[in-house]
């Protein structure tokens, strides 16, 4: 992949969540191990980015997901005092900021993630991962609904990007992330079964919160 615009926006909003979760949780850290830890993250971000094959660009929603496993490994080997824990305490900070909530808005109000234009892509992504020619792609099914749908992966980008750069520890974070990204749109995750548990598949079912 490449280092494009879509990486750039992402690293900028992660570097924004990651910068406010230092000042007001690890208040220590001094403001030049920042520098040099999101000095070293912007660093891994970009060589991750480019030795790790996309998987057909903006053709693939996934891409984007894929990009954004890269910027949370590159901060799992940027900053060594980045646990599990402290990821997805980072994590939920993101995605309960001010930030987060009100760039998602909009999304939250319309009930995007259910219109006919989202739901439709997906279908056609899901038929097109079925006989994928990329190695870091997703094979997944999916079933379109009103008020809910069900997406059931029975390969992971992500889960293949964590083998190749070793950091397994930290996957089960945006594993859990999909919980809080849902809510963030207006929707529910209910989900009993993940590939980086050892599971056969990802079981998503996915319902939109009224009111």
């Amino acid at each position: 992949m490449k280092y494009d615009m879509t990486a750039r926006v992402y690293g900028l909003v992660f570097r924004r969540i990651l910068g406010s979760y230092y000042k007001k949780h690890v208040p220590e850290m001094s403001a030049s191990k920042r520098r040099a830890v999101f000095r070293r993250i912007q660093e891994e971000y970009k060589a991750m980015l480019e030795r790790t094959p996309g998987v057909g660009g903006k053709e693939n929603s996934l891409e984007d997901d894929l990009i954004g496993a890269c910027w949370f490994f590159a901060l799992a080997k940027a900053d060594p005092d980045m646990s599990p824990e402290r990821m997805d305490d980072v994590i939920v900070s993101g995605i309960q900021s001010n930030f987060m909530q009100k760039s998602h808005r909009k999304e939250r109000e319309n009930g995007t993630l259910f219109s006919d234009k989202v739901q439709d892509k997906k279908l056609r992504e899901a038929e097109r991962s079925q006989h994928s020619k990329y190695e870091m792609d997703w094979k997944f099914t999916y079933e379109k609904g009103e008020d809910e749908f069900y997406c059931t992966y029975t390969e992971c980008g992500i889960c293949k990007l964590a083998q190749r750069e070793h950091t397994e520890a930290w996957l089960p974070c945006l594993c859990r992330m999909d919980y809080g990204t849902y809510d963030m749109v207006g929707a529910e995750l209910i989900r009993t079964k993940t590939l980086a548990a050892g599971d056969e598949c990802c079981n998503f079912h996915v319902i939109r919160k009224k009111g």
